[in-house]
């Protein structure tokens, strides 16, 4: 399976759910315009032969109020929702799983979700469960991977063995992974706008139950309260229109999205009887997937299984017993009643166990530096002295201190704190002798704490270390490294900054940006040959030659300008640069550290996952 062309399909698919989205709102509009033109006669007392279906001046009222009301609410959703999927985690009734809990079963779902961050070559994003909801679901929501969100039910944290839960954490990573993730955000802020007339409708009538008339003012409020009550009767009753096409729209989201989530988790787990378990009891269980919080409507598409009982109105989902007999063709009908499961103490370890991490067979997706920090988790472990926000800023203060430098580390104590830089000044003095590998490993059990700081904090948080990376006057690799990591991750996670529009949609406008990006590489290398390789590849997909440019030219502010403009392409282009990249990285047979960190800089820079390096040691 190829998550880019996924991606691309999605893209595809996004156009025309703008497309379709204008159509709805056509749509409500016209069905509104009708039923305002057959009411007229009744409200303004007209005579039978003064009827007309084309009312100019009525049609110029309606679509401008109606199209209007639409389109505000749809963007105002996506604004709130712009902040990434935490936003609606929290609609929907979740909380956060605190990354240092002992909860075996919150302990078990963090283990499965960092085993397949490690399999998709992607960060683990935050954890949230729906402690309210005791049916078997999960969803995954966010505009980048960067703010993603994978969420389960109590339900499903409860009832899912290890294997299940397994399964349906991939089939959600798929999500994140292929485009789904940030096509189903767009279409909660489109459908929000559609059912915005209902919404209000409903909100009148409400109103109404904290509104008292005592029989004294009855006579002179009742009347109001009756328009008050016709007013919101009206507007639910026209804005069912709108819910209409919402689920409409929602159902426009093709099913062949949830085959595919499903196919891709079997790959990465390669187990497909957890998958297939899992779909058995959701199917099994008396709740099924059916949610209580009132948020379930608008984000129905994003669930694992269907989140209403009722099969009524247009299905978000393939049918259950289609999708296990794809995962499983032998299976003979048969549900699981769904029980709640034991967690024994070597199900939920204080963190995952090698062992149980599976390479996955995708190989645009594999991070290339998954088994070189396995390697080193050996003699060191990186989840000793990260158990707060304070210790994951602490660490990447003391990833850029440059040791026997007391004019840095003074600079850190004026900026944050003596017992802040004392902390970091520790960190410094671990890590000197770890390699890179291990690094890259703590900075990534760092991130779900930074992503626990404020929108000030992280902001103050990222302009110290932009400081203490520019305090000697130049930019290491390492340093490079760590700075787009806190981008990516802190400053787009956070809503700090946004992603580029989409301008490069193939190679070829990049020919400069890629002979630049390769020629770093190159130079790390000293491998003609490999810089050759991936040349070649450039012009099969472009027809175009690159020049091998000298080291002096692909310096690191020509690298960052280069993954500046990589980071407006389309997820197909950005696999194929890392893919190159990847090439003349591997070509010796050894990632060394340098490659290692220039190749995880470009990832982060560009917002795609590392490149298989086919399990390479490094050096």
């Amino acid at each position: 399976m190829d998550f880019f062309e996924a991606q691309e399909r999605a893209r595809a698919t996004s156009r025309r759910l703008i497309l379709w989205f204008a159509l709805c709102v056509v749509g409500v509009v016209a069905v509104i315009y009708l039923l305002a033109v057959l009411s007229k006669p009744l409200v303004f007392d007209q005579q039978a032969t003064e009827f007309a279906w084309w009312d100019p001046g009525l049609l110029a009222t309606v679509a401008p109020l109606i199209g209007g009301v639409i389109v505000l609410g749809s963007l105002f959703k996506l604004l709130q929702l712009s902040s990434g999927g935490a936003v609606v985690a929290r609609d929907l009734g979740g909380r956060q799983v605190d990354p240092s809990t002992r909860d075996p079963l919150e302990r078990r779902l963090l283990n499965v979700v960092e085993e397949m961050a490690i399999a998709s070559g992607i960060p683990a994003p935050e954890v949230w469960v729906m402690d309210g909801e005791s049916s078997i679901n999960a969803f995954a929501a966010g505009t980048d991977p960067s703010n993603a969100v994978v969420g389960v039910t109590r339900g499903a944290l409860e009832r899912f063995n290890r294997a299940e839960l397994q399964g349906v954490v991939a089939h959600e990573f798929s999500h994140i992974l292929n485009g789904d993730m940030k096509l189903n955000m767009r279409l909660i802020g489109w459908i929000f706008g559609l059912v915005m007339i209902a919404m209000l409708g409903r909100m009148l009538l409400e109103m109404l139950r904290y509104t008292r008339v005592s029989s004294r003012n009855s006579k002179n409020g009742g009347g109001g309260i009756l328009l008050v009550v016709a007013a919101g009767v009206a507007l639910w009753l026209v804005g069912s229109v709108g819910v209409f096409f919402a689920r409409m729209l929602q159902a426009g989201v093709s099913r062949q999205r949830e085959y595919l989530a499903d196919a891709s988790a079997v790959q990465f787990t390669r187990n497909p009887a957890g998958l297939a378990d899992a779909l058995r009891k959701v199917g099994g269980y008396t709740r099924h997937g059916a949610l209580q919080t009132a948020k379930a409507a608008e984000a129905r598409h994003l669930f694992f299984a269907k989140s209403e009982l009722s099969g009524l109105g247009f299905a978000t989902h393939p049918p259950l017993p289609d999708r296990i007999k794809a995962i499983d063709p032998s299976w003979d009908g048969s549900m699981l009643k769904g029980r709640p499961q034991e967690v024994f103490s070597d199900d939920a370890p204080d963190r995952p166990s090698a062992s149980r991490v599976v390479p996955p067979p995708l190989p645009a997706m594999v991070s290339g530096f998954a088994a070189a920090a396995g390697a080193a988790a050996g003699a060191f472990d990186p989840h000793d002295g990260i158990g707060s926000k304070t210790d994951a800023k602490a660490l990447m203060f003391g990833l850029l201190l440059t040791p026997g430098d007391p004019g840095i580390l003074a600079y850190l104590k004026e900026q944050t704190s003596e017992a802040m830089a004392g902390h970091a000044a520790g960190w410094s003095r671990r890590l000197v002798d770890e390699p890179s590998s291990a690094r890259l490993e703590l900075v990534d059990r760092s991130l779900p704490w930074l992503r626990r700081m404020s929108a000030e904090e992280a902001a103050d948080f990222i302009r110290v270390t932009r400081e203490l990376i520019a305090a000697d006057g130049q930019v290491s690799l390492s340093e490079f490294m760590l700075q787009k990591v806190l981008e990516r991750h802190v400053g787009v996670g956070l809503g700090l900054r946004g992603v580029p529009p989409i301008r490069h949609p193939s190679l070829n406008g990049l020919r400069h940006q890629t002979a630049v990006l390769l020629g770093a590489f190159a130079a790390i290398s000293g491998d003609e040959a490999a810089w050759a390789s991936a040349a070649r590849e450039f012009h099969d997909h472009t027809g175009q030659s690159l020049p091998l440019l000298s080291p002096e030219s692909c310096g690191i502010a020509a690298v960052a300008a280069a993954l500046d403009e990589f980071e407006a392409a389309t997820p197909l282009v950005k696999v194929r640069l890392l893919r190159m990249c990847g090439l003349v990285a591997a070509h010796d047979g050894v990632i060394e550290p340098s490659e290692l960190q220039l190749l995880r800089a470009a990832s982060e820079a560009i917002g795609a996952p590392m490149p298989a390096l086919g399990g390479l040691p490094s050096a």
